[in-house]
C-alpha cells in the first residue's frame, strides 16, 4: 500500500505541474505524507475492530436448541 500511495502522489505532482491544475498538489501532498509516514486509515491497524472478549460463562456455556416439528 505504501508504494501505491507513493505512486498516486507522484502522479498527482506530475499532473499538477504538467497541466497547471495546482489543486492536485493538495491530494498529492496527502498521499505523499501517507507514504512517507506509512499511515492510512487513522494510523496503523486503525480500521481493524477489536475482537469481543469472551467471558468464562460464554466460553463454557453450550446452548441446547429444541426443535418443534410443524406440519
Amino acid at each position: 500500500m505504501r508504494l501505491l500511495r507513493a505512486g498516486i502522489a507522484v502522479w498527482a505532482f506530475v499532473e499538477a505541474f504538467r497541466t497547471g491544475q495546482w489543486i492536485l498538489l493538495a491530494p498529492g501532498s496527502i498521499f505523499a505524507l501517507q507514504a512517507i509516514f506509512d499511515v492510512g486509515c487513522c494510523g496503523a491497524a486503525g480500521c481493524a475492530a477489536p475482537p469481543m472478549p469472551k467471558t468464562t460463562e460464554q466460553a463454557l456455556a453450550t446452548e441446547v436448541v429444541e426443535y418443534e416439528e410443524v406440519r
